[in-house]
């Protein structure tokens, strides 16, 4: 029985995490799975289905041939099923500047986030929720098997699991997860003769897929062609803060970069588009609910419960920052007095000067209207009608475009057009 062994190479770019519901530390709501050594892990199981849904959308489908059928929903369906012949061994995740040492310590960073009530434009009660994520990218090592339990594996088998697109760990419509394919090597033993049964034996883990898994496969990469871009300079000053107590409130860093998170994109231009929907259509046009209603426009683009976004904000790194930064030292004032009020005196940090770049990619087909209307949010940001991140009624939070913006035409929804709600707006 010759057996195939494959190791596949995936780039993971920072900020991603695999969750966990076991979390011992109490302040974190979102924990990341960890291993024994307390490293960032990445399961098979984390990666099966990403796989499976790259297989399924070949001609003819391979997931099931490759990966077997799926849950069974009766017994007729159960006694039919297959199992998978190909398995994700393990994985093993090794930090940039690592140099493959699998001790190498990773970063780790609590970020946090709150939900923005619809009707006061401020946070809600209640949604501010932590969590830790690996604050590092690197290289993740997969290990993968095939044996031939239904028919052995083919070089169009190889050259398909060649031209997979991973996606590792959650939030990934929040700039979480970005990863892509760079190497796949590959290589057969069959332990039933004797040189295969002298290597199987004298080797084991890793050690065995670098043993046997020594020829490549062409992979190819992907085009990756942004949805949107647009570009921002900071007007007055900006601070994303990280929600994390501190003495001076600064904005979040990563790797000590600052940065605007791709889920404060997500929150503002959904926000804003809740809006503009709102007024052009009437007030039940667009979501009326915090975790979303499932039915309007808005979640069709931007997601709910039941459905993921249909577009990926990703985390925008802010350049040209000036070092050191200011610390603006303020006030609380008694509304009664009108003078200083006792124990409100605090600090900020903001980041008076900077570039950064947004980018938003797709991960499913959009109608084209999707793109006028973010276009007109992106505006409403240069024209200062809305702020980026916090304080921006203090004078915060105004970004100025810098690159060319689309030509604007008037905001159409055509599932909203000449229904009875929008002839009861006009």
């Amino acid at each position: 029985m010759t057996i195939t062994l494959m190791i596949a190479t995936v780039s993971v770019e920072p900020g991603w995490a695999v969750g966990t519901l076991a979390a011992p530390d109490a302040t974190v709501d979102r924990d990341i799975l960890l291993d024994a050594k307390g490293r960032p892990w990445v399961p098979g199981s984390a990666l099966a289905g990403s796989l499976r849904a790259h297989l399924r959308q070949a001609e003819p489908p391979a997931d099931e041939r490759l990966m077997g059928s799926r849950p069974p929903g009766n017994r007729e369906e159960a006694a039919a099923s297959t199992v998978s012949s190909l398995w994700i061994v393990g994985t093993m995740f090794t930090p940039d500047g690592g140099d493959d040492r699998p001790e190498t310590p990773v970063q780790l960073e609590i970020a946090g986030q709150t939900a923005i009530d619809r009707k006061r434009g401020a946070a809600a009660v209640g949604p501010l929720r932590f969590s830790r994520l690996a604050a590092d990218g690197g290289k993740l090592t997969v290990y993968l098997r095939h044996d031939p339990t239904h028919a052995p594996m083919t070089d169009a088998d190889l050259r398909l699991i060649a031209a997979w697109q991973p996606a590792i760990g959650r939030d990934r419509t929040k700039g979480a997860g970005r990863a892509a394919l760079i190497q796949l090597r590959f290589g057969s033993v069959d332990p039933s003769t004797p040189n295969g049964a002298a290597t199987w034996l004298a080797h084991s883990g890793p050690d065995l897929f670098d043993a046997v898994a020594t020829r490549d496969v062409a992979v190819h990469a992907q085009a990756d062609q942004p949805w949107l871009e647009a570009a921002f300079e900071i007007a007055d000053g900006l601070l994303t803060s990280d929600g994390l107590p501190s003495k001076v409130a600064q904005s979040r860093r990563r790797a000590g970069k600052p940065l605007i998170s791709g889920a404060t994109w997500k929150g503002i231009i959904r926000s804003r588009a809740e809006f503009i929907i709102r007024s052009r259509y009437g007030e039940q046009a667009a979501c009326q609910q915090l975790d979303g209603c499932g039915a309007c426009p808005t979640c069709e683009i931007f997601g709910h419960q039941g459905q993921r976004s249909a577009l990926a904000f990703r985390d925008s790194y802010i350049e040209d920052v000036p070092d050191p930064l200011p610390v603006r030292t303020q006030v609380g004032i008694d509304r009664i007095t009108g003078g200083a009020r006792n124990a409100l005196l605090y600090q900020i940090q903001p980041l008076t000067t900077g570039q950064l770049h947004l980018r938003i990619d797709t991960l499913r087909p959009v109608d084209p209207w999707v793109r006028n209307l973010i276009w007109h949010v992106l505006r409403d940001i240069d024209d200062g009608l809305i702020g980026v991140g916090s304080r921006t009624t203090r004078g915060l939070g105004t970004l100025r475009l810098t690159s060319q913006s689309e030509e604007l035409h008037p905001v159409q929804v055509p599932t909203l057009e000449a229904t009875p709600t929008t002839e009861a707006a006009q």
